[in-house]
């Protein structure tokens, strides 16, 4: 019995870091995401790797109101979002010119009257990103330049906490997305050793 929970702590212990489970949201089991930038669906801490949000946005038959979905998270200490990809997109009803809207914004909430505090927006879907395909660099087309005002950022979104809005202008949208976080790069040993050995000449030469 002792040998064999033994086996079982060694093989835990092997198993490599992105094997932890990846935070997911789908709205066919979790339940409708929120449509209020004010008040968006609280998803937590994104895990390391991958983490997906599958769901329905727009509206059925191409009438009616349209349903955005919005959702609030945070990149954890030590990660950057480095991924945003487009995994899956259909639309299943409408007039199938997909136009979809994506926006993302700093803190709990998105302003979703005034863009000038997002972060950054774009157009997405059909003839913007190639219908049908998948992994579609979302976080590009944001880092890009925002199209209706915003902000504007490069390179991928540091630790901290986001909510990001996405919506349909005419269709029913079928989507799966993935928000990829990575470990922030450690500087190497040597490096580190030599802004050392600069910092103590330096405070030497001060001294003098």
């Amino acid at each position: 019995m002792l040998v064999s929970r033994f086996v079982a702590f060694l093989a835990a212990l092997a198993l490599p870091l992105g094997t932890v489970q990846a935070l997911t949201w789908d709205e066919s089991i979790s339940g409708d995401l929120s449509g209020n930038g004010a008040a968006p669906t609280l998803l937590g801490t994104l895990s390391s790797g991958d983490n997906f949000i599958l769901g329905t946005m727009g509206s059925l038959n191409g009438t009616g109101p349209l349903d955005a979905d919005i959702w609030n998270f945070s990149v954890p200490t030590g990660y950057d979002l480095t991924g945003i990809n487009l995994v899956g997109y259909k639309a299943t009803s409408g007039s199938l010119t997909n136009q979809s809207f994506m926006a993302i914004a700093t803190g709990g909430s998105i302003n979703q009257n005034d863009p000038s505090n997002h972060l950054s927006n774009s157009l997405w879907g059909y003839g913007t990103d190639g219908f049908g395909h998948v992994y579609t660099d979302l976080l590009g087309l944001l880092q890009a330049g925002p199209e209706f005002g915003g902000i504007g950022f490069s390179g991928p979104l540091t630790p901290g906490n986001y909510t990001f809005w996405i919506q349909e202008g005419s269709d029913q949208i079928q989507y799966k997305i993935d928000f990829v976080t990575s470990p922030v790069p450690v500087p190497e040993p040597g490096g580190a050793l030599l802004l050392g050995v600069a910092g103590l000449w330096l405070l030497r030469r001060r001294r003098r």
